[in-house]
């Protein structure tokens, strides 16, 4: 088996992929910044990657927040000749992903649950040719509020947002708008913030026919919906959520949601709508980590088939997608759940 580098792999969701590569009888080696890591390496010094990348690796890189990061690991990467997968959610890191030539490398850029997982929900719905995708999250925050998935979400909270609507980008501020939708039991209704989605660049690259690419999440901790909304009005409030982030991390930690569910609807041209949810009780933090190290495993036994730039819909096989998710007790459902009118 060829070697898989998890890139930020003492992090969150860096280790929740090296934990999914084990239990499938991979030995992943953890790479970091930090002294006394497996691989010691710096995603944005040319020379350390340089240094630590050997021909033939397979890295999977969980370095967040993406919206800071320069594609220095992608041309490095290329250069040396190894494979990547990212869990990008920056919309200017995976434009700046597909950008690159490939050459001999394999590229799977938001490899997570947006995008590879919104592309097999595309697929579920049976729409040929679907016109709109709109996805809900709410998280088991107090599962996942740590350093880099903060560290994304305030990035984005009253900064303009690439957000693709009939067929035009527009730049809205992040959080600036809210939605309600229904999700299904024991969730109920939720109101989700609007955000920017890797989905807008990758899945149009698929399904030309999609015009509207919008995300929404609800931070599912008391007060912090409020707190984000005027934040995205206010400069000075967002000053004041940057200096207390480290305070907000464990206040969520400590009263947020331990259970998460995502709502995936999709609309094709008559206004037909179709939506799965994947809803967890425990285990939800692992569904952004579950599609790359399906994907690290099968480059890495030889078993994976696409080359250079590979789409969301061929990151993985949708019926071991899904098979996996359900072991690790994230049902799959189909639902009328979805947004409001």
């Amino acid at each position: 088996m060829r070697r898989i580098l998890v890139l930020g792999g003492y992090g969150f969701f860096g280790g929740a992929v090296a934990e999914l590569l084990r239990a499938d009888g991979a030995k992943p080696q953890l790479a970091s910044r930090r002294e006394g890591a497996e691989v010691v390496v710096d995603v944005e010094d040319p020379a350390s990657l340089r240094r630590a990348l050997r021909p033939g690796d397979v890295l999977v890189d969980t370095v967040g927040p993406f919206q800071a990061r320069t594609p220095a690991l992608v041309d490095a990467a290329i250069e040396v000749g190894c494979d990547l997968i990212d869990l990008s959610d920056s919309v200017r890191y995976t434009r700046a992903v597909l950008a690159r030539d490939p050459r001999g490398s394999r590229i799977l850029t938001a490899c997570s649950t947006l995008s590879t997982i919104s592309a097999a929900a595309i697929r579920r719905s049976g729409l040929a040719e679907p016109r709109r995708l709109t996805v809900a999250l709410a998280p088991a925050s107090r599962r996942v509020a740590r350093a880099g998935t903060g560290g994304s979400l305030l990035a984005q909270v009253g900064a303009p947002v690439d957000v693709l609507r009939e067929g035009r980008w527009a730049q809205p501020r992040g959080f600036g708008e809210t939605r309600g939708f229904r999700m299904p039991p024991p969730f109920g209704r939720i109101r989700g913030g609007l955000l920017e989605s890797v989905d807008a660049v990758t899945l149009p690259r698929v399904w030309p026919s999609l015009e509207t690419v919008e995300f929404f999440l609800d931070p599912r901790a008391p007060g912090l919906r409020t707190a984000f909304s005027f934040a995205a009005r206010s400069k000075a409030a967002k000053r004041i959520m940057l200096r207390l982030c480290g305070l907000g991390m464990a206040y969520t930690r400590a009263v947020g949601a331990t259970n998460g569910c995502v709502v995936m609807e999709t609309e094709g041209a008559g206004g037909d709508r179709r939506a799965i949810a994947l809803v967890a009780r425990e285990h939800g933090y692992f569904t952004p980590a579950v599609p790359a190290a399906l994907a690290a495993l099968a480059i890495a036994r030889g078993s994976f088939p696409h080359a250079g730039h590979v789409p969301p819909d061929r990151h993985v096989e949708p019926d071991l997608l899904w098979k996996r998710l359900e072991a690790l007790d994230i049902r799959v459902v189909d639902t009328p759940a979805g947004r409001d009118n």
